[in-house]
């Protein structure tokens, strides 16, 4: 008896073909990165080995936040200078509830508190003035509160709450005029003041805004030369108390620090040092921030902290702007001086202006100082900054008084808000890979119009991207909702929203990046969260 044996496929093989063995799949070939929310902020400095996961190498038009960072809102123009020109120096004046805001041109100072509505304009509350560098501090007396403007080329003004005057005067025992006096600050109830190109100080009686001053000269301690630049108080304390310490900034980076209260005094008054730092970039280029001051110099913005523990070289290694040091020099060696720098206590950031220049056009530096991160923003060209009542507002190249980070166009047209991941390698360094799809999370109100976008090998250009998004003009939230619009009845909570588009991009190192055209009446409320990007690896590069 014969026996037929039939192909019996055992339970856990494959049959065999003709073909050749049977493929049981090819292992998976893509995987997924994971980028953190830009919580570091924008780092320009870091070399190919040193990437710090959830930093930018792209943060622009974006306000750093301690979660990461939120889109910018837009601006306004809110007044116009009569006398035309470029808005040099912007300073208030607040006394209880009298709180007022003053713009200068190189001819005029103009009051910006409420101004006509462009295309108006606003006369000058000062005119014929020769010079627009204004320095402002702000003496209260038994006789009231007064605003000190002295710019180096006029008479010094004096605002006390209603009236501008040159009264009043000051007397000097040598040939030195009040138009001389281009900075001063208040230390110890006394004024202090610095002569144009010199390195004396002047400075008045306790408690007196006019009568004689005496001189105060530190050439023989600036051993650089140079001339003296700027000054202020500081303590070792946060606030004013009894450390209190006058501090002399020469244009050469040294810096003299006086204790005591009576500089006619050389026991009372005492030298506790001379430091070098870098060169300073303005007189008006410095900040407080808590215990601390901030001086921006050629070598990044300085803490005065560490002056007296650091000598200069290592004073840039503990400079807050040391994550975006490239930028920083290039616009300080682009400029050399000019810088203003005003803080925005209400949202914790602090604006870095600069003279406009060839090499770093239409930027402006955002820190926030809670968190030390930073940012750029572009397209609002502001030469100063200051507060009043709780917003922002600077002064333009072209005479006009803006308020920032309001409404959602810039002078009703769109501006795009950029921001690039740090470059990673997927694998090890040298293996090439793709990107092919880009996942990015964001929290908002309502749900953005997006560009996702992915680059290789520090590639930053960024994609056009013409969808606008626009706010919610029914949003409850308080200066973001529009009266008779917004529902007032409701709790507006942001929302979590995720976006998945395809990119390109092949190289060693990978980058993901988004692009929001902000284009509306109200602010985007948008905050870029954590983005992956699925990537097949290749052969290693040769």
């Amino acid at each position: 008896m014969m026996t037929v044996r039939t192909n019996t496929v055992r339970p856990g093989r494959l049959a065999q073909t003709n073909r050749g063995q049977a493929s049981i799949g090819r292992p998976q070939a893509s995987q997924s990165v994971t980028f953190p929310a830009p919580k570091e902020g924008l780092v320009t400095t870091a070399d190919m080995a040193s990437q710090t996961p959830g930093s930018a190498t792209v943060l622009t038009n974006f306000l750093p936040t301690l979660a990461g960072c939120r889109i910018r809102g837009g601006s306004r123009k809110v007044g116009l200078a009569a006398g035309g020109g470029a808005i040099r120096s912007a300073f208030k004046y607040k006394f209880g509830s009298n709180e007022k805001l003053f713009m200068a041109t190189e001819s005029a100072i103009y009051d910006m508190t409420g101004p006509a509505a462009p295309p108006a304009t606003t006369a000058a509350a000062v005119g014929g003035l020769s010079g627009g560098d204004w320095c402002a501090f702000q003496h209260t007396t038994a006789g009231g509160s007064f605003l000190v403007c002295l710019n180096g080329a006029d008479t010094r003004r004096i605002y006390d709450g209603t009236t501008w005057t040159t009264t009043p005067t000051i007397t000097f025992s040598d040939s030195t005029t009040m138009a001389q006096l281009n900075y001063g600050w208040l230390f110890k109830n006394r004024e202090f003041f610095l002569k144009n190109a010199t390195l004396d100080a002047y400075y008045l009686p306790v408690n007196a805004i006019g009568g004689a001053a005496a001189v105060f000269p530190l050439g023989g301690v600036m051993k650089k030369g140079g001339s003296l630049i700027t000054g202020f108080s500081w303590s070792l304390e946060s606030g004013d108390g009894l450390s209190d310490l006058c501090v002399f900034v020469s244009t050469e980076g040294e810096i003299a620090v006086y204790a005591g209260s009576d500089p006619s005094s050389a026991s009372d008054f005492a030298l506790k040092g001379v430091y070098q730092i870098g060169k300073p970039l303005g007189k008006n280029a410095w900040i407080r921030v808590g215990g601390d001051v901030l001086i921006a110099t050629s070598d990044g913005l300085t803490p005065m902290l560490q002056v007296f523990q650091r000598d200069r070289q290592a004073l840039i290694q503990v400079s807050v702007s040391r994550s975006i040091e490239d930028d920083w020099r290039r616009a300080a060696n682009a400029t050399g001086s000019g810088w203003t720098l005003k803080p925005w206590a209400e949202q914790n950031l602090v604006f870095i202006a600069f003279p406009e220049n060839s090499v770093v056009s239409d930027k402006t530096f955002v820190l926030n100082v809670l968190s030390g991160r930073w940012a750029t923003i572009s397209n609002w060209r502001a030469n100063c900054f200051e507060t009043l009542q709780g917003g922002l507002f600077f002064g333009s190249r072209e005479g006009y008084c803006w308020q920032g980070d309001t409404g959602g166009t810039d002078d009703g047209l769109t501006f795009a808000a950029t921001y690039l991941s740090q470059f990673a390698p997927v694998g090890q360094f040298g293996q090439r890979t793709a990107a092919t799809m880009a996942h990015m999370y964001f929290r908002a109100k309502t749900k953005p119009k997006v560009q996702l976008f992915a680059r290789a090998d520090f590639d930053r250009r960024v994609p056009p991207f013409a969808r606008v998004t626009e706010g919610d003009a029914g949003s409850p939230e308080w200066d973001v909702g529009l009266w008779d619009v917004a529902r007032w009845d409701g709790v507006s909570e942001a929302l979590r929203y995720d976006f998945r588009q395809n990119v390109r991009a092949s190289g060693d190192m990978l980058a993901v990046g988004c692009v929001i055209t902000s284009g509306g009446a109200v602010k985007l409320d948008i905050e870029v969260d954590l983005a992956t990007l699925q990537v097949a690896a290749g052969e290693a590069s040769a």
